[in-house]
């Protein structure tokens, strides 16, 4: 059972869960987030954004821990360059290149993409697909070829010592870093400064958040706007938000602080 005494370390996935999926905005989650910094629980981003993009969210909201970006493949600790899990992303481009030699493979990475047409993709501002462009170890694509073409493709990327993660829009082509390891490597970076009794909790709405929701104490699921949820296996105590978004994630925070005596 954690104590008050305890270290708690707070994961938290962006976009549908600590950001509104459509707005990005985060304001209903204020409350919950001015109480953890006045407890001294850091916030520690959990996302499939770029640390370019990560670090404008991290100015904004904040926050001056680690970071953990493109899926667990980009680790940045304060004051320290980004450790990058292999491949870096020329290596999976140059990947992506081979593989097109097949005529079936047909898919599009943001690499492919002009800005506009990134724009136009994500719904995302100029400013903000510019540092989505700034990727460092893993590339979205958009599968355009047919079932049977992608089966033969996954077994491509999967000989390759890749992997296919699927984001809210995109597939990710990454290496076998994932959030969970990454969120371990981050753990053990908080014990070697001397704290060990650390109780982790990690928010998460998708699939790609189930390696970090499964690798913490206290899981917590964020409602999609729709009123679904994602299942979480072998887990049966996870915490599943009322509200969706930003207003769940304040939600589910304040319950627990309120039950620690936060």
């Amino acid at each position: 059972m954690p104590t008050i005494c305890d270290q708690w370390l707070i994961f938290t996935d962006l976009d549908g869960t600590l950001l509104d999926h459509d707005s990005y905005d985060f304001t209903p989650a204020l409350p919950a987030m001015e109480r953890l910094k006045n407890n001294s629980i850091p916030i520690i981003p959990v996302s499939s954004k770029t640390l370019a993009e990560l670090e404008a969210y991290i100015a904004e909201l904040g926050l001056n821990g680690p970071v953990i970006a493109e899926n667990g493949m980009v680790i940045r600790f304060p004051d320290q360059k980004p450790e990058i899990t292999p491949p870096d992303y020329q290596s999976i481009r140059e990947l992506c290149l081979d593989w097109r030699r097949d005529p079936d493979f047909r898919f599009t990475g943001f690499a492919d993409m002009t800005l506009m047409e990134l724009v136009e993709a994500t719904g995302l501002s100029r400013k903000s697909a510019q540092l989505a462009m700034q990727r460092l170890a893993s590339e979205p694509i958009l599968w355009q070829g047919d079932d049977e073409a992608f089966a033969r493709f996954k077994e491509r990327v999967h000989y390759a010592g890749l992997r296919l993660l699927q984001g809210g829009r995109f597939l990710h082509l990454l290496g076998e870093m994932d959030k969970g390891r990454a969120l371990t490597r981050v753990v053990d970076w908080y014990r070697s400064k001397g704290r060990h009794k650390i109780v982790t909790l990690a928010l998460g709405d998708s699939g790609n958040d189930i390696d970090m929701l499964l690798s913490v104490d206290i899981p917590v699921i964020i409602r999609k706007k729709d009123g679904t949820h994602l299942d979480l296996p072998r887990r049966e105590e996870t915490i599943i938000s009322d509200l969706p978004g930003p207003a769940g994630w304040n939600q589910a925070i304040n319950r627990l602080l309120n039950a620690y005596g936060k």
